[in-house]
């Protein structure tokens, strides 16, 4: 190996490169004496089987049963996208922020959309939270369906339950006389305790119960006749439900008549007439 100087970088005056050695290979390198290993013989794997020839019909039923998870995922966004104006009036209606118009508004919605069960209704009437007129128009929406499932259950919890206003227990009473008009039957010693309410609108539409379920009981026609003869503020009321009852056997017409009478509730009973009395808020 020779050593070589290099001349001082013009730039840098009085250094020098550090000398290099310059190493060149053996023009003739020595293998004598090298073996290559013994390299083994691989064979290639067979091809892999696809997804379908592994698993077989087992494949398939996954396919379907993956069909049927979006499927049903996609029937319930469906769902709920359809129910969104019913959850944004439930919203309005729960939110104490909101004025007391437009909860009442949100309540007559709720109660004029068939998506909103019986059982909803009826949950939602018995919040006190509420305003009372919005727990009004729901209870007014409950139909013979709602005291056709537990016939016994809904009668006594209407008698008996305590602190109920009166508008509301006069409210959920009517349920019964469309349900007796379709032949549900009722436990007489509930509709007795309705029936001797100081109410006499209680009283009344109780006493129409009676008279449908084949009793043999005057008491029921004698307290509508007393009322559709007398002079009280039920007088009215008392004769509609009177007429009906005389109609038994024609359940279109009695309802007919049943429908006169509630919405007579509303302007002429004494704990219904505030309600819709007050300043912003009419009868729809």
């Amino acid at each position: 190996m020779e050593s070589h100087s290099h001349p001082p970088h013009q730039n840098l005056p009085g250094r020098r490169f550090p000398v290099l050695p310059i190493v060149t290979p053996d023009s003739t390198p020595d293998t004598s004496g090298f073996i290559f290993p013994g390299l083994p013989i691989v064979t290639p794997d067979p091809p892999r089987l696809s997804q379908r020839e592994k698993y077989g019909a087992l494949f398939y039923v996954g396919l379907f049963g993956l069909a049927v998870l979006i499927g049903l995922i996609g029937w319930f966004a469906h769902g709920a996208w359809s129910l969104r104006d019913v959850w944004s009036n439930v919203y309005v209606l729960h939110d104490d922020s909101r004025p007391e118009v437009d909860r009442v508004r949100a309540a007559l919605a709720l109660s004029r959309d068939s998506r909103v069960n019986q059982r909803q209704r009826w949950d939602i009437c018995l919040r006190t939270p509420l305003p009372a007129l919005a727990r009004y128009v729901l209870a007014e929406s409950l139909t013979a369906e709602a005291a056709s499932a537990d016939p016994r259950g809904y009668a006594l919890t209407v008698a008996r339950s305590p602190d109920w206003p009166v508008w509301l227990r006069v409210l959920l009473t009517r349920p019964m006389a469309y349900a007796a008009v379709d032949g549900v039957k009722f436990p007489a010693v509930a509709l007795e305790e309705l029936k001797g309410n100081p109410d006499r609108g209680i009283a009344l539409w109780a006493s129409f119960v009676l008279t449908q379920l084949d009793l043999n009981d005057r008491a029921g026609p004698q307290v509508l006749v007393a009322g559709c003869e007398g002079s009280g503020w039920e007088r009215e009321l008392a004769c509609l439900l009177l007429e009906a009852s005389r109609l038994k056997g024609r359940p279109d017409e009695q309802k007919r008549l049943l429908d006169q009478a509630t919405a007579w509730l509303r302007a002429h009973h004494p704990e219904s007439k505030p309600l819709w009395s007050q300043p912003g808020l009419k009868s729809p």
